[in-house]
């Protein structure tokens, strides 16, 4: 029996196994000579070389069908690509009329790639599909950014550099440990002659830093972050489509609960400020319905700044919502963080009692997203895979318990350094980490990628509020989804 430590490659062979199922048969040529010749460079993709097609006949198009546009990568040669891995945001609009949805994007790993649409109303329809990542740019970010913290004895203070640390060796550092919620991961911090490690104050990490360390990196392969590498739209974009009008019968959603399928399409807007979802049965929901699903529950939560509106209009008292949200710790940018006053997603889990079980039905709601940017892959996964044997436990002696974990949107990023150190395939990727740890646990996904994409709002971190509110009517129907039912 082999041990089970540094087996990283099994993810490559999952990989590479996947290719060869989705292929178009070019790995499975009978060679009678021992190779191909080929002569040339291999360049990035380009995103005016590139080909995309419309497979659907176009003048046939009807309300209620899938539109599927194809993408032939090809390098700034004309060389096509024969490796996936690049990153492309697909939308299809109709301004006038309010209408929008997002694409699915399909990776078949091998240069091509499909894109569906639901045809969700009659009429014209724009299409629009950008390439946002390339996946010879970016290279994992292990453990270049580190944290800063401040040291006092109430009347002198001092400034000394922490990093998370998952493997390797060390040496004079304070060390702060949570093997229940970090795993592994410590804290380490170089030790000040003056102070003792129990007199740390704060920690925090500013943007400045994510900057510095971004332009770093530019400059190491600096040819790669030109303007032309990032969110442009492919020539032959935009697709104009006249979709014809249908009678469409309401799709057969299932109800809202853990580990649905994921659907080729996730919904779309049907006008400026209503989205339907594809993904299972939800509604518009009114306030006194929000009241009856929510009666009779205690609202705990650990997450970002971008789960604490969610957060807040579910409990709604500000005093309790001071008790029971937290701010994730260790974060990036933000205020400086008072660090023994952490409250970790995993104690935090551990606390909630059987008795307290009994009286009320508690809802956890969770993410991990944005401030987790430069995090090791390592230390994301330990940390997460903590929380979900927390939430396991919790399950086990409150089988009544609902937990919630919004996953990442795609964000802005005005600035070169900003698109390194927080570009969208980042959160993207942490998305699938998290379905991949969470799944099968009994953990309800809300994921509103799609339904921001799609929106008539410019991508930020903190959306505004028709998104967040459409978010809190989706995160509803999983919470109480007898009561978002189709009659």
């Amino acid at each position: 029996m082999y041990n089970p430590f540094a087996m990283e490659w099994v993810n490559v062979v999952d990989e590479l196994e996947w290719i060869h199922r989705n292929s178009y048969n070019e790995d499975k040529k009978v060679y009678k000579l021992p190779f191909d010749l080929g002569s040339g460079d291999l360049r990035l993709t380009s995103p005016n070389e590139t080909r995309v097609v419309v497979q659907n006949v176009k003048n046939n198009i009807r309300k209620g069908t899938y539109i599927c546009v194809s993408i032939e990568t090809i390098d700034e040669n004309g060389r096509k690509r024969n490796r996936g891995g690049d990153f492309f945001t697909a939308g299809m609009t109709n301004v006038g009329l309010g209408k929008s949805t997002a694409g699915r994007v399909v990776d078949h790993g091998n240069g091509t790639y499909h894109v569906y649409f639901y045809a969700a109303w009659s009429g014209e329809a724009t299409i629009d599909i950008a390439i946002t990542y390339i996946k010879d740019i970016m290279k994992r970010k292990e453990e270049l950014l580190g944290f800063a913290a401040n040291y006092s004895d109430g009347k002198n203070t001092e400034e000394t550099l922490c990093s998370l640390i998952n493997e390797g060796v060390w040496s004079n550092r304070c060390e702060y440990i949570n093997p229940n919620s970090l795993g592994k991961t410590v804290l380490g911090c170089k030790k000040l002659d003056r102070f003792r490690c129990d007199q740390i104050t704060n920690v925090w990490a500013g943007v400045k830093g994510l900057n510095r360390v971004a332009i770093d990196e530019v400059k190491r392969v600096k040819y790669l972050f030109e303007g032309k590498y990032s969110t442009v739209k492919l020539k032959g974009t935009p697709i104009k489509l006249n979709i014809l009008d249908a009678v469409v019968s309401p799709p057969q959603l299932p109800m809202c609960g853990p580990d649905l399928p994921i659907p080729l399409s996730d919904g779309y807007w049907v006008n400026f400020t209503t989205f339907v979802p594809l993904v299972c049965q939800s509604k518009q929901w009114k306030p006194e319905e929000t009241d009856k699903c929510l009666a009779d529950t205690e609202i705990l939560g650990v997450g970002d700044s971008t789960l604490g509106p969610l957060a807040y209009e579910f409990i709604k008292s500000p005093e309790m919502w001071k008790k029971n949200f937290h701010f994730m710790t260790p974060r990036i940018a933000g205020p400086k963080v008072p660090i023994m006053e952490t409250v970790f997603e995993s104690d935090m889990i551990n606390n909630i009692t059987k008795a307290q079980c009994q009286t009320k039905t508690p809802i956890v709601l969770l993410n991990f997203c944005f401030h987790y940017a430069f995090w090791s892959t390592r230390g994301y996964v330990e940390r997460l895979v903590r929380v979900k044997l927390a939430v396991e436990r919790l399950f086990q002696r409150c089988p009544n318990s609902k937990v919630l974990l919004k996953l990442a949107h795609a964000r802005d990023n005005l600035y070169k350094a900003q698109n390194i150190h927080s570009n969208n395939w980042i959160f993207y990727d942490m998305n699938r980490i998290q379905r991949r740890i969470f799944g099968g646990t009994g953990v309800l996904f809300l994921d509103p990628w799609d339904l921001t994409n799609s929106a008539f709002q410019e991508n930020t971190i903190h959306m505004g509020p028709t998104v967040r509110r459409q978010e809190s009517f989706l995160a509803l129907s999983y919470l109480c989804p007898e009561m978002a039912m189709v009659q």
